[in-house]
Formats: structure tokens, sequence, C-alpha cells
């Protein structure tokens, strides 16, 4: 690769320019940093040109005394290697990509014991309806209303059937029964009276399938996308100012609501003391206040209330534009004077508007409910103490009851929450957590800050302007002797094994967990998961979710097979779970107990070697990063027991641990660190397909940071600058257009200033690309400067992201902690205590 050689762009900072990466290196990182690189599906001939480069991941890599690989996080997502044969039609996609499923382990071992003996999770992944799917890869419509399942297991006809009895039957891979009748339209078109040709249709060529939805999967007419948008009017949320930002951002985006046939509906309740309703079927809003809400009805006819968008357009900008200052601090406005608040109540009236159809309920909360029905009081706790309390920990029953009758009429609850510590996030997450929805927590939010306002305002416009899927139902089969153990994700059961999402969110991931019940047979096992869902253009669907795995009977195959990303994913489901169900510290515990055992089994069996003091500590390259990972975890805010984590920034952590999609997950867990003013001249460059090219990957360690420097640290949620201590003046002027380091200020800001010069538009580039990649998910990261020497608080909070660090104990943590595995402790020391474990 030819560099440039423009001088403006060559800006270099006299501290560590001969450490310049060579232009082989920046060439390769800018491969590896290449996001549309790695997430296309992979084509079947493929799998085989490519074990080649599956061979490295079956040596042994020393772990101590080395930096964790951080660079195999841009790997290319591991996927099962099967023969070209085990498809019917010899289809490039017959596997499902692993965008949709994924698999903790691409060998699957054909027992329990050789499972048991690996001590590696047995779990699917699932992503059913991800963001960017239209970007990479095809998932085929089929609409010719032949629908062809097993007559026995009900599982749908796939890429991996065999046609048997001349091709007059067919045997379904699942459950192996063999009489199933082949549909007569694969041979016939009784349309055109002509031939079909089998062997070209899309259910026999793709893993994954869209079906129309024939009569017999629909017991309604397709749900319209209806919203309901509940606003906290309390004291406590006027003096946010979270009304305005919000009202401003709906106004934004109701022409990008899901409304392409016109079916979308709308309506708004705001709450305090009393439950506002609004009718909007005239030329102006009209608000009817009910102060009773013992017992809750709707004062309107219900068309008065909920209103077709297209035909109520006006009145309801007329009602946003008023709501930004109907609700002020004021003692002669609406019930701004006390901060009371009747959640519950007004939850039971948005669920009553949305009852006839299903829907959405969007709620917008900064005060904790004291009023009516499912009134809370503040938490006591500040922090997880010693890890002797629950992680979301709910207090009233009422939330869990509720969502339970929303399941029932398809509704569906995103919370917005905001303000202090004194607002239970718990305890208000239950209804996104058994609805499918989502909860985004703003703490300390106030409308002043530009950095606030400007991470409220683009989160709702990308929240609003969704296309959901709606009514949706999830069922997984397996081969004989496989069997769903349990599930993980917001989402509720209607029968064991079938888990319903009022709403399916774009990038909403689950886990199912998987054990071996007898020992399997062949040498192929097939996985196959379906939803039956209504897309937001009124279209009732089913995907259908085919992953074909070979079987093992070598654990070797077992460990060098594994997804490691995807391996520490579910661990986090059920070592959350354990916090849940438990305390914090039986799932920071389990963690570390099944690491040490991962480990321990594979000295044991790969290696051949008792566990000792005296045996290194190897793993395959496949599975290198996960101690890195389960450290991760141990010192996220969600598993952190040394007591300085306030409460709901923990609860916070784990919904994020449990919701985030998985392209967006490893990340959250271990940030990336890349060091900005001696990055390579193509950092921040755009490449031959407009894509911003990143620097090279840094590990978290302190050691990497000079004195000299300015590093950016992100876990896609923040996004953090550091300005060393001794950052020549040069640098200060051409990033934050300051003359000297001392006039650098700390805290959150909404954007760096846009200077004219090319190490200000480099790095507005890859800020750019890290919000803009974001759009994976429903978050926009915050921004913040750290000097060094600036605010304490900031700079420990950066320092907090160098998870190989060994940190300061917090003060009055008792010395008997500092002994085990916590937040303090470096990535040497952790692996020095994987050792001596084993």
């Amino acid at each position: 690769m030819q560099l440039c050689n423009n001088k403006k762009a060559k800006r270099l900072y006299p501290d560590l320019a001969n450490k310049r990466l060579s232009p082989t290196l920046v060439n390769s990182v800018s491969i590896l940093h290449n996001p549309h690189q790695h997430q296309r599906q992979q084509p079947l001939e493929n799998t085989f040109s490519t074990m080649a480069l599956d061979q490295p991941f079956k040596y042994d890599v020393p772990l101590i005394g080395t930096a964790p690989p951080v660079h195999d996080f841009n790997q290319p997502i591991p996927t099962p290697s099967i023969p070209a044969s085990a498809s019917v039609t010899l289809s490039l996609y017959s596997q499902c990509d692993a965008m949709f499923q994924r698999c903790t382990l691409n060998s699957l071992p054909s027992s329990a014991y050789l499972l048991k003996r690996s001590k590696l999770p047995l779990s699917i992944m699932l992503e059913p309806y991800p963001r960017n799917q239209l970007e990479n890869v095809e998932v085929p419509l089929i609409t010719t209303g032949v629908v062809s399942r097993c007559t026995r297991c009900k599982s749908f006809i796939n890429p991996f059937i065999q046609f048997i009895e001349g091709g007059l039957k067919w045997k379904c891979n699942i459950c192996t029964y063999s009489d199933n009748n082949v549909p007569p339209a694969y041979d016939w078109d009784h349309v055109t009276q002509q031939k079909s040709d089998r062997w070209s249709r899309s259910e026999l060529n793709y893993g994954c399938v869209d079906y129309v939805a024939t009569p017999e999967f629909m017991s309604r007419p397709p749900q319209p996308p209806v919203y309901v948008f509940v606003i906290d009017t309390s004291l406590e949320a006027v003096q946010t100012g979270m009304i305005e930002v919000l009202a401003e951002a709906l106004m934004g985006s109701l022409d990008r609501l899901p409304n392409a046939e016109g079916r979308t509906r709308i309506a708004f309740i705001t709450v305090n003391h009393a439950i506002g309703f609004y009718a909007l079927r005239n030329k102006d809003p009209e608000l009817i206040v009910m102060s009773e809400i013992d017992e809750v009805y709707l004062p309107r006819a219900h068309h008065d209330l909920v209103v077709n968008l297209n035909e109520a357009r006006a009145v309801v900008l007329d009602l946003l534009d008023r709501l930004k200052t109907m609700f002020t601090v004021n003692p002669h406005t609406y019930a701004t004077t006390r901060n009371n608040n009747c959640l519950g109540p007004a939850l039971k009236a948005a669920r009553q508007l949305l009852t006839p159809t299903g829907g959405k309920i969007v709620c917008f909360q900064a005060s904790l409910p004291n009023m009516g029905i499912g009134s809370l009081t503040a938490p006591t706790k500040k922090g997880h103490g010693l890890g002797d309390n629950l992680l979301l920990e709910p207090k009233s029953d009422f939330y869990r009851s509720f969502s339970e009758e929303c399941a029932k009429y398809h509704v569906c609850i995103d919370m917005f929450v905001f303000g202090s510590q004194n607002i239970d996030l718990a305890t208000l997450n239950v209804v996104p957590r058994f609805t499918g929805g989502q909860t985004h927590y703003y703490p300390g939010f106030n409308a002043h800050n530009k950095g606030d306002r400007e991470k409220l305002f683009f989160e709702i416009k990308k929240l609003v302007k969704e296309e959901i899927g709606l009514e949706a139902i999830i069922r997984t089969r397996c081969s004989p002797g496989l069997i769903c153990k349990s599930y993980h994700g917001n989402f509720s059961f209607q029968e064991p094994d079938i888990f319903v999402l009022p709403n399916v969110p774009r990038d909403a991931s689950y886990c199912v967990d998987l054990a071996i019940e007898r020992e399997l047979q062949g040498d192929l096992a097939y996985i196959q998961t379906c939803m039956l869902f209504t897309t937001s253009f009124g279209e009732r669907c089913i995907r259908v979710m085919t992953t074909c795995i070979p079987i093992t009977r070598k654990i070797t195959d077992v460990f060098y097979a594994a997804d490691q990303i995807a391996c520490a994913r579910s661990l986090a489901y059920q070592a959350i779970d354990k916090a849940v169900t438990f305390k914090v510290r039986d799932g920071k515990e389990y963690l570390i107990q099944k690491t040490v055992a991962v480990c321990s089994a594979y000295s044991k069996e790969i290696i051949g070697v008792t566990p000792s003091k005296n045996v290194q500590l190897n793993l395959c390259r496949s599975l290198s990063l996960l101690p890195t990972m389960t450290l991760a975890l141990i010192k996220s805010e969600a598993f952190n027991d040394t007591g300085v984590v306030p409460l709901n920034m923990s609860n916070q952590s784990g919904l994020l641990l449990r919701t985030l999609p998985l392209s967006l997950w490893p990340r959250y867990v271990y940030p990336n660190l890349y060091s900005l003013h001696n990055m390579p001249i193509q950092a921040g460059t755009l490449d031959r397909n407009n894509h911003c090219i990143m620097p090279p990957q840094l590990n978290l360690s302190s050691e990497r940071l000079d004195r000299h420097g300015c590093y950016l640290v992100e876990n896609g949620h923040r996004i953090l600058i550091w300005i060393g201590r001794e950052a020549v003046p040069q640098l200060c002027e051409d990033l934050l257009n300051v003359s000297r380091v001392q006039d650098v200020r700390s805290g959150q800001v909404a954007s760096l200033p846009e200077l004219q010069n090319a190490f200000s538009e480099r790095v507005h580039r890859i800020i750019s690309k890290l919000r803009t990649e974001s759009r994976h998910s429903n978050f926009y990261p915050s921004l913040y400067v750290v000097k060094e020497e600036g605010d304490v608080m900031l700079r420990h909070w950066f320092l907090t992201h160098m998870l190989e660090d060994r940190q300061q104990p917090p003060q009055g943590c008792s010395p008997s902690i500092h002994k085990s595995i916590n937040a303090t402790t470096s990535y040497f020391q952790w692996l020095n205590y994987i050792k001596d474990k084993m």
C-alpha cells in the first residue's frame, strides 16, 4: 500500500513518532477493522477454502507472560465445517448465517459425558431480527403459500432434508421421520401450468428464509403498529428538562415511524398525581385529567384517544409543541409543584388503550412512583456492598403480574428512566424484561447539558423509527438427543419451550441452553429455530433458521471448534441468572469456577498433563480470550462487589450484559483502546469503500498510556478521550483548540470542536464511525474529555477501563476482600490464580 505524502495529514507530535506502525502492519490492521468483512455470510465452499486458516487455532497459546491477543476479537465468526453434500441442493447458503443463530460449539460432542469432560457451555445465541440484515445477508421471502412441515415434529423443510421414494417423499433431518409428502407445487406450477424446478426453491437453498404466513398461522388480522407514550410530568421530571427534549425528538420522528401502509396509531398519557388523557380527534388536543387512580377507566371513546397518525398528524404536532412549555416549574402551571407520581395506574390505562390491537408503550419516568398500585420506596443501598444482595432485585410484585397481562394482549413496554439513585431501576425494568422491551437509563440527566440532551434526542429517534416485529412467538427444535434446557433474554413463556415476544426489537439477543439427553447418532446434528411474527408493514411472516453442526467423538475437536465469544456470553447469561436468583457474589464465583474448570480440562484432556503448579497455563487459540473476557465480566459494574458502584449503575450493566446484540457485546465487556497522537497515517481516513480506517486496537493496560499521549477508549455506550499530563501544545491546539494542556477542561461534551486541520478531521471521522456503528443498537455513545491531572473522578473512571491493571482497592474495603478475585485484580494475578486453583 502506498503511503500518502501529504504533510498536512502527517502531523507528528514529539513523542513516539518512531514507533508508528509499518505500512504492512497498517494494512493488516485496516483489514481487521473492516466490519463488513467478517459479518457477511460465509458460503459453504469457503468453509473448506478457509480450513487452512483454522489450523492456527489448533495450537497451544501460553497465557502467562503474554498480553491477551485482543486482535482476535476482530477475527471472522467461527462457523461449523460441514461437507458440501450435507445440503440436498449443494447450495452455497444452506447454512443459516451466524448473524441469526450461533452455537458455542461448532463441533458437538456425541455424548453428555464428553461435554462434561470439556466443561464448555453448550448454548445457542439467537438474534432473529438483526438490524444490519439488509446490508449483509439476503433472506428470501417465499410468497407461494406452500409451507411444507414434518408430519411428526412440525419442523420446516430445509436444505438438509433428504428426498426419498423417487422424490415423492422427504425425510426430516430433525426427527428422521420419512413419510412426509413432497408438495405437488414443487414439481408443477398450477398457475402457469408448467413444470417447476424444485432445486431452485429458496427453502432448499437457504438456511434462513421467510414465509408469508398462511391462514393456519393467524388467529386474527395482522396487528398495526400502535404507540402509547406515557410521560412523567412530576416536579422532578420537569426539573430534568427531559419533557422538552422528548417532545422535540418525537416531532422530528413522526415521519420516520413505521407507517408505510398508513396503519400506525398513536396516543399520549401524562402522569403525576393524576393521569392525563389526550383526545386528538378534533382540531385542537383536549386534556382530560383523571384524579381517581384506584379504578382506572377510559374517559373517552377508544378512537378519540388512539388516533391514526396520518389523519391526526397536525393535532399530534400541536400537542407535542405544547408539551414543551405546558409543564414548567411554576406554581401557576398544571401540577408541577408536587413530586407525586402514579405510574402503576397510568400503565394500566395505557394497556387498556392497547388491549384491542396490542402495541408498544414507551414510558419516560424521572421520579419514583409513590402513589397508587405499584408505588415504591427509594432504595436504601448505595452499592453492592460486598456482593450480598441480588442483582436486578425488584421491590414490587405488581410489575411482574402487570407484564404477564401485557404479554397476553401483545403489549410491549420500553422504559426511559432518568434521575438520581433514588429511582428503582431494577423494579421498573421488570415490565420490559417480560414483554420483550428495552430499558434506557440516564443517571443525573440534565437537559442543560448538551451531551445528555443529544444522547436522549438520538436514542428516542432511533427507537421510534425502528421497524420492529410484532406479536411474535419463537420455538427451537433439535436433533434427537439434544434438548432445550433453559432460556435467557427479555420475553415471557407461552409454553415451556415457546417464548412470547409482544415486540421483537432489532438486534434483540436471546440464549437457549442445550443439553445432551442421550448419545447423538450419525455425523451431523441440526438445530432449527422458527419465529412467527408480524412486520411493521402488516405482513404475517415465519422466519425459519436452520443450522447444521458436525458431531464429534474427539474432545480435541470440541475445544478447537469452540466459539469463545459465544461461550463467554453463555457463561455471562448463567452468571447473571445466579446473581438475580441468589447473590451477586454467587454469579461472580460461577464465572471464576467455570473458567478454572475449562482451563483445567484443557490441560488434562488436550495437553495430557495433570494440572499442577509447575505446569504452564495454556489454551488453544480458539479459547485464548476466554480468561480475559471472564475477568472483564468480574470487573464489570454488574459483578463489582467492592461497594463503590451505585446500585442503579450495576443494574444497568446487568441489563446491557443480558440484552446487547452479540456484535456489540464483546466491546462492551472489553472496550476498545486506541492511541490517537501517533496513529498510523491511514487511520481516520476513508478507504476505497468510503469506510473509516480505525487505528490498531491496544491492550487495556496503563502501560500503554504515555504521559504526553492522547488516547480514546470506547465500549459502545461511552467514548472517553484521555489527554496526558505532558501533552504538547500542538496536539491540544489541533484537537481541542486550546494552547496548552493546562487549559483543557475535563467533562462531558456533545462533540469535539471541528477545526481546520488534518488531525482534527481524522479524529472526528473515528468518533463518527464509533457513533454510527451504534446504529446496530438503540444506544448513542456519550463523549467525555478526561485530562490526566483534571477531575479525579473522571480520571479514576477512565482507569477502571484498564482491565488488565491491578487497581487500588476502594477505601474501607476489608483486607480479606483483597485476597479474592475482584475489580482490583490484574490480568496476570488472575492467570496465576487460575493456575493455582488448577
